[in-house]
């Protein structure tokens, strides 16, 4: 493994673990919908294309998806948003 990918996947631990010892829970509207129209609309939104197929603006979407989502999205801090909006969807 590089040196670069091992920075990569320590930062997304120490994002994940920061996210994770957070008090307050993860919203799906005001922190996992802006990531997801920045980078999935307007194809996953009302009236795009992939609409009835995935609908992005549906919670269950992404907990069906889970990190699959990370095809588009490569910011860490916003991936570490996802994972700890999944974790609180296990529990």
């Amino acid at each position: 493994m590089t040196y670069m990918r091992r920075l990569g996947l320590l930062c997304a631990l120490v994002f994940a673990g920061l996210a994770a010892a957070s008090s307050k829970p993860v919203s799906f509207e005001k922190d996992i919908t802006p990531i997801l129209t920045g980078k999935c609309q307007p194809c996953h939104f009302p009236g795009g294309t992939m609409y009835g197929k995935r609908p992005f603006d549906k919670p269950a979407t992404i907990v069906a998806l889970g990190e699959k989502l990370f095809t588009r999205i490569k910011d860490e801090k916003q991936r570490a948003i996802i994972r700890a909006f999944l974790a609180e969807q296990k529990r």
